[in-house]
């Protein structure tokens, strides 16, 4: 006879069919596991929670095993989500530990070093058996990381992310659910087959359009440079299609694919302004430049000995300016803009003109070209925007109530677009918010800085519950300010708190995007590496301070006069951490290298 709270279990594993009587989860645990993780492993945590949550359980597993649960929503319990600042509440957490089936360790550095997992396991192990913990290493070696409270005399068994992230994902979804791995693993393959085949058939539709694309803008603008980007494209973006290839080479593919479609984009500009000219010197650039390039078609235009300084003698100079940035000459390409402008100072080129100069460090010179700007009778938007920029500019320039000033007019102006056009301007009016906000964060006025980051911060997650993918970068932004706020109000929780979400997605974004999102995922780095210096964690703030150095090193190759000052302040920040944890070498060997690029400067 069964007890009224049994259920009759089936296990399969091979061809040998195991009956057993257990206990109903639902009757006896209102959570499935309890995930015990160093705060600093918060990340994967999160991710692993989300993801064994989110598992759409086979349906004829139920067959085999008809103990299984229907899924495994709320099934997890993990302290941050359920019992925000909880630490405090004993009770509570004992509570949870006792109410959870099985306890999901992760075993880290990090976590041996945790005071609190080692709690948590003795407080489970009062009501449970020690079979019911699952250990996951997720990094260093088992024997090294496990809890002392869990290793005994033998050799540690844990489920180690080194078998890959999708089976230790999958080993850990068996041993909660008590199923044999196989039976899971055999059924993630099948689907995997049968993704490949489906994306195999979508790519192939996909091929046929993008061909017929590829010939279209073939046909157009037969430029040969254009033509082999557009063809690397599609190369890339077929190998892409491969789900065997490793995180490395994805990231290493998916880098190139976005430097590809930026380069597509800054050609097409180009061919853009060649159609605005319709001179003979200029249709003769452009026919060389779609056969031999930039190089040739700068060649062409600078043998043009005309006189004339008119409209169209600008636009041959703003076009000059496009082909020298797309050579990363930048020096040439600011003379051109000098000349345009000089010519036809329009909003168009001398908006376009500033920004470049902003892009360039040239803060004085783009400032003036953006006052310059506040004469002109501009459309409520317009104006919007260089009074936005121009803020930007003041704050740099430490001109803190001239930065105010014009904030408050372009919030005014951007508060009444968006009241009446919320679908064009909410976004423009958040971005306007997050400047106030940094602004009287440098200025020391935290009560409002505090104020207007929050106010764009909402707007932001309005933004983004329509469109994700598009405000995943503004939420960053939002979370990275919030952080910085709260580490200046020695807040440190919650900064990095805000701080890690913001560097989970600012990673993702520099996977996708390198060129355009590196500058800001260093900037996250190095603004949760300095949390930890000042919580006295050296090693991470060192881990951190290394991995931004290294990032902003390659911008400072790119770029020396936009990236000298964040890769000075990096060097700065490393030779402090090793000043303090005495490390005499490091100290003097990132001095010299620090006294190098100040030389240079």
């Amino acid at each position: 006879m069964l007890g009224s709270g049994e259920v009759v279990g089936v296990r399969r594993y091979g061809n040998v069919i195991d009956f057993c009587y257990t206990l109903s989860m639902k009757n006896s645990y209102k959570y499935r596991a309890f995930i015990s993780y160093s705060h600093k492993d918060k990340v994967f945590a999160k991710w692993l929670q989300n993801r064994i949550e989110n598992y759409a359980l086979p349906k004829h597993l139920h067959v085999t095993y008809p103990h299984l649960p229907q899924d495994l929503t709320r099934s997890i319990f993990r302290d941050d989500e359920e019992l925000a600042g909880a630490w405090e509440l004993s009770s509570a957490l004992q509570k949870a530990l006792k109410e959870s089936e099985k306890l999901i360790v992760l075993c880290s550095p990090n976590a041996v070093r945790s005071l609190w997992i080692e709690k948590e396991i003795a407080s489970f192990l009062k009501e449970h058996d020690e079979k019911d913990v699952i250990t996951v290493v997720i990094k260093g070696e088992p024997k090294e990381v496990i809890p002392p409270l869990l290793r005994h005399n033998t050799e540690p068994l844990a489920i180690d992310i080194k078998s890959g992230k999708k089976r230790m994902l999958f080993k850990v979804i068996a041993s909660l659910l008590e199923i044999g791995f196989s039976d899971l693993w055999k059924r993630e393959k099948k689907a995997y087959h049968k993704r490949v085949l489906i994306r195999s058939a979508v790519f192939g539709l996909m091929l046929i359009v993008g061909v017929y694309a590829y010939m279209q803008s073939r046909a157009i603008s037969s430029n040969v440079e254009l033509e082999e980007v557009l063809t690397s494209i599609t190369k890339i973006e077929h190998s892409l299609v491969d789900e065997n290839l490793s995180e490395e080479e994805v990231y290493r593919l998916s880098a190139h694919l976005k430097e590809l479609e930026q380069l597509k984009k800054d050609k097409e500009e180009t061919l853009k302004w060649f159609g605005m000219l319709k001179t003979s010197i200029a249709q003769k650039a452009k026919y060389v430049y779609n056969k031999q390039g930039v190089e040739k078609a700068l060649e062409v235009l600078e043998s043009d000995v005309s006189k004339s300084e008119d409209k169209v003698y600008a636009k041959k100079n703003m076009l000059r300016a496009k082909l020298y940035i797309e050579k990363s000459d930048f020096e040439h390409a600011k003379e051109a803009y000098e000349k345009a402008v000089a010519i036809d100072a329009s909003y168009l080129n001398l908006y376009d003109y500033a920004l470049f100069l902003s892009k360039q460090n040239a803060l004085q010179m783009a400032k003036e070209k953006y006052e310059q700007l506040l004469g002109y009778d501009l459309s409520d938007a317009r104006m919007a925007n260089v009074l936005n920029r121009l803020g930007i500019l003041y704050r740099k320039l430490k001109a803190y109530d001239e930065a105010e000033k014009v904030y408050k007019r372009a919030l005014a102006l951007r508060a009444d677009l968006a009241e009446k056009n919320p679908r064009s301007y909410t976004e423009d009016l958040a971005w306007t918010y997050n400047n106030m906000g940094v602004l009287y964060q440098e200025s020391n006025q935290i009560a409002k800085s505090e104020k207007s980051l929050q106010k764009a911060y909402v707007l932001r997650q309005l933004l983004a519950k329509e469109n994700p993918k598009k405000y995943a970068h503004h939420l960053s932004c939002s979370r990275h300010n919030l952080g910085e706020l709260y580490s200046s109000m020695h807040e440190y929780e919650k900064a990095e708190t805000l701080l890690l979400s913001s560097l989970e997605e600012r990673r993702k974004l520099a996977k996708e995007n390198p060129k355009e999102y590196t500058p800001a995922l260093a900037s996250t780095l190095y603004e949760l590496a300095g949390v930890h210096y000042t919580m006295s964690d050296y090693v991470e703030a060192e881990r951190m301070y290394s991995e931004v150095l290294v990032l902003r090193r390659e911008l400072f190759k790119r770029n020396p006069s936009a990236y000298r000052r964040v890769f000075v302040e990096t060097l700065e920040a490393l030779v402090k951490v090793y000043e303090t944890t005495r490390e005499k070498q490091k100290a003097e060997k990132t001095q010299k290298v620090l006294k190098e690029v100040q030389n240079a400067a």
